[in-house]
């Protein structure tokens, strides 16, 4: 009988396809993510088209004497200004955008760098708010309340504290801020003086017409002139009496009348002239009484937003430790009158205000988390009288109670991305939403994807955040997590959301504080930088940190090919990752199974796009080909339950982005004890 000899069959191939890639997952451990996702993929982010590819680098523009509360930029006029206030001091500078003709930062395409002035010295170290209002730069340290702009003649004083309030004339500096003759005040310097009572008569009455500023110790009587020679002020136990005019004219202490602080009386030698319009106030007198603690209700806030009635006319203020639970708001386009009873307590007073957030034509008030009361509520802006001379001007500012349950955990966290509220909490960050059908408010988690590693770092109160070309992007401990509003929402198991972003996560971020501006990103650091980020730079020179290589890499799941029972073999042909094109780049393939610790390198591969303006001579490469890059492995790996690739650049100023990542393998024996 003829033998009949059989040839074993080879497995047939399998292929697993990793593309369409869109952020990180770290909601689940690495085998049990999708397809599409990377259990890590640090310094990545989304490119016009959603892949992912390294961020730009940053670079140190400056550097301050101490470590930098916030940054801030305004136009004072025509101008606009820089502002940080770092340690005790607060520097303005000019931004310069002109490209430099020569030099070592212009043969990197580096914009010149503009050098900062001192304007104020001796304030808190810590951190506050700014904002721009009135073309007037205006800071909450936390213990000062400061103004910088351009002042008329009639808003300067003398100062007892002002040596730093002039910056100093340089004419070789080309942002010298003097020449345009800014003065740095104390609010309470310029502040708004009322008129609290009008209609008085020599003997007192007259009509309530203008509350006390808490800013201020001025306060201004308007008479009635009559016969009479002795004149009672509104207040006793004086300060000082400012200044009195009768009829226009201005009278002389001493010459003209005498005070009595403690009766807070003014007598005039001889009875004042007559009004020369009858039954109009004919006699302003100014006088100054301090009330205790008036003056630290505002000047101990440390958060500041705008709003009003149609319009963000008024300053809200809060985060005064003392008062955790109260905000008030300024005058009419005027941050320099506070009235004493322009003030709410909002909620309990065991839970701190945290921040603002604009909402349609309501205030969100987001205070700390509280599990007994509302964490959330929301003022909306009213007319009080219908008759009033202006609707605005009477406005009052009613609360409702929102939300109940999540609060903020950092008062520097709120951004708005498009045009999404969200705030930062302990865990996760979160969207005040409305309900389409009740219109009632909502809380909604959009951080899934990172939410494991974000809530685990530590000091959340002090991470700051800032929208970023519709990216919320978060710093905290040396790292950045990011949100990514620009590309496709994801749909998530997480019960109490309906969607979440894609997310990434960036190292090697010192950043305090942040700041965008016309699209760009700049951050302060806690040893004084001043970074900017390489957005406004093109070419190989943006993708570097203050000199320094990014590593960037994306790792597929640690995939068991949907058969955990199953041994697995990678075959040397057909698997590869396509790589975006760079005028340089570079790739490192490393794999990791379930017997390996560590990643091993089996693949290194440069591309390059030749350019006569940048030509390496260690790695000439003669293609303007700009098309994407096919990087092969060419690697066997035998027997693997689990495998995980991982595509890393890790090179200094080169680009990177990935497409996709193939992997074929054949199907082996089961997996036995």
């Amino acid at each position: 009988m003829k033998a009949t000899h059989l040839r074993a069959q080879t497995p047939p191939r399998q292929t697993a396809k990793y593309i369409k890639l869109k952020g990180v997952d770290m909601s689940a451990d690495p085998s049990q993510i999708g397809q599409d996702f990377s259990p890590w993929c640090p310094n990545l982010i989304s490119d016009n088209g959603g892949n992912p590819e390294k961020r730009p680098g940053w670079r140190t523009v400056f550097t301050l004497d101490g470590p930098v509360n916030g940054l801030w930029h305004g136009r004072i006029g025509s101008d606009l200004y820089f502002f940080a206030h770092a340690g005790s001091k607060l520097y303005a500078w000019r931004p310069l955008a002109s490209a430099p003709s020569s030099g070592s930062e212009a043969s990197q395409g580096l914009p010149p760098g503009s050098t900062p002035l001192l304007i104020r010295s001796g304030l808190r170290n810590g951190k506050g708010s700014g904002f721009i209002m009135n073309e007037k730069f205006w800071l909450l340290t936390g213990s000062e309340y400061i103004v910088y702009g351009l002042f008329s003649d009639n808003e300067e004083t003398n100062s007892s504290a002002s040596k730093d309030d002039i910056p100093p004339a340089d004419e070789d500096k080309q942002n010298d801020l003097s020449a345009k003759k800014l003065r740095c005040k104390n609010v309470s310097e310029i502040a708004y003086v009322p008129t609290v009572v009008i209609a008085r008569s020599p003997t007192g009455g007259g009509t309530p017409y203008e509350n006390i500023n808490l800013l201020g110790a001025k306060q201004k009587n308007s008479f009635l002139t009559t016969s009479a020679t002795v004149y009672q002020l509104s207040a006793t136990n004086l300060k000082s009496v400012d200044k009195v005019v009768c009829n226009d004219a201005v009278k002389s202490p001493g010459t003209d009348y005498t005070v009595d602080l403690v009766k807070g009386t003014v007598t005039f030698k001889t009875a004042p002239p007559a009004p020369p319009v009858t039954g109009r106030d004919n006699l302003v007198i100014t006088f100054s009484k301090e009330y205790e603690g008036y003056a630290g209700r505002i000047q101990k806030c440390t958060i500041a937003a705008g709003y009003g009635y149609g319009s963000n006319d008024r300053i809200f203020f809060a985060g005064n430790p003392d008062r955790r639970n109260t905000d008030w708001f300024s005058g009419l386009n005027d941050p320099s009158y506070v009235a004493d009873l322009n003030y709410s307590k909002v909620g309990g007073e065991e839970t701190a205000i945290m921040g603002y957030h604009r909402l349609g034509e309501f205030l969100a008030v987001v205070k700390e988390e509280n599990q007994q009361d509302s964490t959330i509520f929301l003022r909306s802006a009213q007319v009080a009288s219908s008759g009033s001379a202006s609707a605005a001007a009477g406005a009052v500012f009613p609360l409702l109670q929102g939300i109940a349950g999540v609060g903020a955990v950092s008062p520097y966290a709120f951004a708005t991305l498009k045009d999404e509220p969200l705030f930062l909490s302990r865990t996760g960050i979160y969207a005040i939403t409305s309900n389409v059908i009740t219109a009632e408010r909502t809380l909604r988690g959009r951080s899934y994807f990172i939410d494991a590693q974000l809530t685990k770092e530590p000091d959340l109160k002090n991470a700051c955040s800032v929208e970023w070309n519709g990216y919320y992007v978060l710093a905290v401990n040396n790292k950045a997590y990011i949100l990514d509003g620009n590309s496709v929402k994801e749909n998530t198991r997480q019960f109490s959301s309906d969607y979440c972003y894609r997310c990434y996560h960036w190292d090697n971020i010192p950043a305090v504080a942040l700041m965008e501006h016309d699209g760009d990103l700049w951050f302060g650091s806690a040893d004084g930088r001043i970074c900017r980020f390489n957005t406004d730079i093109n070419g190989i020179y943006k993708y570097n940190d203050d000199g320094k290589p990014i590593v960037a890499q994306w790792a597929t799941k640690a995939d068991d090919d949907g058969d955990f029972m199953l041994r697995k073999t990678l075959i040397k042909k057909g698997s590869g990752v396509m790589i975006k094109p760079y005028m340089r780049s570079s790739v490192r393939v490393l794999v990791r199974s379930d017997k390996e610790c560590f990643p091993r390198l089996i693949k290194y591969s440069t591309m390059d796009i030749w350019n006569w303006e940048d030509i390496d001579f260690n790695r000439l490469e003669f293609s303007s080909n700009d098309a994407p890059r096919v990087v092969p492995f060419n690697t066997k790996i035998k027997k693997y339950i689990t495998l995980q690739i991982i595509v890393e650049n890790n090179a200094l100023n080169e680009g990177f982005g990935v497409y996709g990542i193939i992997k074929r393998y054949i199907v082996g024996n089961y997996v036995k004890s």
